[in-house]
Order: structure tokens, then C-alpha cells, then sequence
């Protein structure tokens, strides 16, 4: 694994930003907070977690396969890219693509988006942890910050709107961990000379994969070929929308540096909510809200100073 940089010329190294990253960011945490509400319009509509995470991984990596296409390219196929798809499709994918779709149909949209972004806090504890990254006290107590927010959505039995639903919250945050661990697998392994339609594409594609004969075995796959519900309709827009911000994210870190993209977080969240008051009429409690504020307070703390990914050009 990369290791921390120690000279300080690093920190003049970033690279520029723009005023089009800040509209891309804007549009990343739009599209990602919307993908949660068409989740749980999916499986309320009778779609399975299981056959909803398929359809919404086979329409993403179908549109950015087009896509790379139209652009007379073709996919990449190397060792090193495949060990890319593998890690990030199973880590980053297939797996928290099945937790969001069965967290989406017990939780609240705004819940749900609460949730998944303690991602930038795992990320950061687990760099510290396999020695990616310094430990800092600030930082530390980020991490700290947005666990007591983690335990105001599951601890008090009031803040849920039923009885029951921890055990959901707490999947959620096992899925945030193993993005985590994507995160930090791709901000210091991205494969050199490899764009990021290909490498987005190598993500999603191998989330078929490893999703495909589990959804067969289970009989969850939804029917390609029967009229279409609002199942399929909500599973294609969700696709369409992660993988469209996905492949956004990888260029933003590539032409604006990590630590710019990770304050996606912020945006993700707050539209996360914000859908989910606009579609469901959804109402929190006031331990929700508090969990809302500690966490962008706990990404706010643990964001962080200098990039530390070593992304190649494209």
C-alpha cells in the first residue's frame, strides 16, 4: 500500500481546481442523493434487493460500455485493471448495492443517506490503520464525532420512525466500511493509462459478474424481456445515475486531487435528505437531525489536508 508523503513540497502539488470541479461536485452529490431515493422507490414498488442491485449494474455498465464505444475506444483488458474491476465491483458494488436496496426498503431515504456517508470516516480510519496515512488528533476525533453520530440513529428508541430498524442502520454501516475499503484501494491503485470511462466501466462490469449467478440462483433477476414495473424503471434510473457519477468522481480526483472530491460527501448527504423530504415526505426526529449535523461535522474534521492518492494521468 502507497504510504503517507512526508515532504512538504507535496502539498504545493496539488492539482488545480476549478470552477467547473465545484458544478461537478454539486452534480455528483445531486445524482448519488437521488440514487437513493430511486432505490427505495424499487423495492417499495416489489423489486428484491438482490435482482434490483443486478438491473441497476448491468443498465450503469451498459451506458458506460456505450459509451466508450461512441468514443471509438475500447475496454481495457489488463491484469491490472481486472484486479481494479474485482476489488472495486466487490467492495464498492455488488455488495453495497444489495445492503442500500435492502436498506432502502426498512429506512428512510434520509436515514439512508446518513448512513452511507460515514464513509469518508472509515476511509480515513482504515488509511490509518494499514499506515496510508499519519494519525491526527483532529482527525481522530472526526471519526469520533461521527460515530456518536452513528449511535444517535440507533441507540435511542425514538430516533428510528419503528421499532426494529437498528440492525438495518447497522447494515448500512457495514456497507459504508467495505466502499471504505474500495476508497482506499482506488485513490492509491488507480491502473496507469487507463481512462475513466474504462475504469468505471471495469467496476461496474465485474459487479455483473459477481451478482449475475446470484441473482439466478435466487430467482430474484426482474424480467428483461415482460412489460416493465416501476421496479425496472427505478433500478435503470439508479444505474444510469451512479455510474454517470462515478465516472465523474474518477475525473474530478484525477483533475482536482482527492481531497477536493471528498467534500462529495457534504453534497450527497444533505441531497440524500433533501430527496427524501421532497419525494416521500419523509420527517425526522430530532436525534436524526442531530446525527445529520454530527456527521458533516465528523467529514468536516477528518477531511483531508494534502492528496495522497497517486493517480496516474490518463
Amino acid at each position: 500500500m502507497p504510504t503517507q508523503p512526508t515532504d512538504d513540497s507535496l502539498l504545493n502539488a496539488a492539482p488545480e481546481v476549478r470552477p467547473e470541479h465545484y458544478v461537478l461536485m454539486l452534480l455528483m452529490g445531486i445524482l448519488w442523493g437521488l440514487a437513493l431515493s430511486l432505490a427505495k422507490i424499487g423495492v417499495q414498488a416489489g423489486g428484491h434487493p438482490v435482482g434490483m442491485a443486478l438491473w441497476q449494474v448491468s443498465t450503469s455498465s451498459t451506458m458506460l460500455l456505450g459509451l466508450i464505444l461512441l468514443q471509438l475506444k475500447r475496454p481495457v483488458v489488463r491484469a491490472d485493471v481486472a484486479r481494479f474491476g474485482l476489488i472495486c465491483g466487490g467492495c464498492g458494488v455488488a455488495f453495497p448495492s444489495i445492503a442500500l436496496f435492502w436498506c432502502a426498503l426498512y429506512l428512510p431515504a434520509g436515514v439512508v443517506a446518513i448512513a452511507f456517508s460515514s464513509m469518508p470516516l472509515f476511509t480515513y480510519l482504515i488509511a490509518v490503520m494499514l499506515k496510508i496515512e499519519r494519525a491526527q488528533r483532529q482527525r481522530l476525533l472526526g471519526v469520533v464525532v461521527g460515530l456518536v453520530a452513528m449511535g444517535l440513529l440507533v441507540l435511542p428508541e425514538s430516533a428510528l420512525p419503528a421499532p426494529g430498524l437498528a440492525p438495518w442502520v447497522l447494515l448500512a454501516l457495514v456497507a459504508s466500511i467495505s466502499m471504505s475499503l474500495e476508497n482506499s484501494y482506488a485513490g492509491g491503485y488507480r491502473p496507469p493509462n487507463v481512462g475513466s470511462l474504462e475504469l468505471s466501466f471495469a467496476r461496474q462490469g465485474t459487479a455483473v459478474v459477481l451478482l449475475l449467478p446470484l441473482a439466478l440462483l435466487s430467482g430474484t433477476a426482474l424480467p428483461l424481456f415482460e412489460p416493465w414495473s416501476t421496479a425496472q424503471y427505478a433500478a435503470t434510473g439508479n444505474g444510469l445515475l451512479s455510474g454517470i457519477a462515478f465516472t465523474i468522481l474518477l475525473y474530478v480526483i484525477k483533475t482536482a486531487g482527492p481531497v477536493f472530491a471528498s467534500q462529495t460527501a457534504y453534497v450527497i448527504t444533505l441531497a440524500g435528505v433533501a430527496w427524501g423530504i421532497i419525494l416521500f415526505a419523509e420527517s425526522h426526529s430530532i436525534y436524526i437531525w442531530s446525527a445529520l449535523v454530527l456527521t458533516l461535522m465528523g467529514i468536516g474534521m477528518v477531511r483531508p489536508r494534502q492528496p495522497i492518492s497517486r493517480l496516474a494521468p490518463n
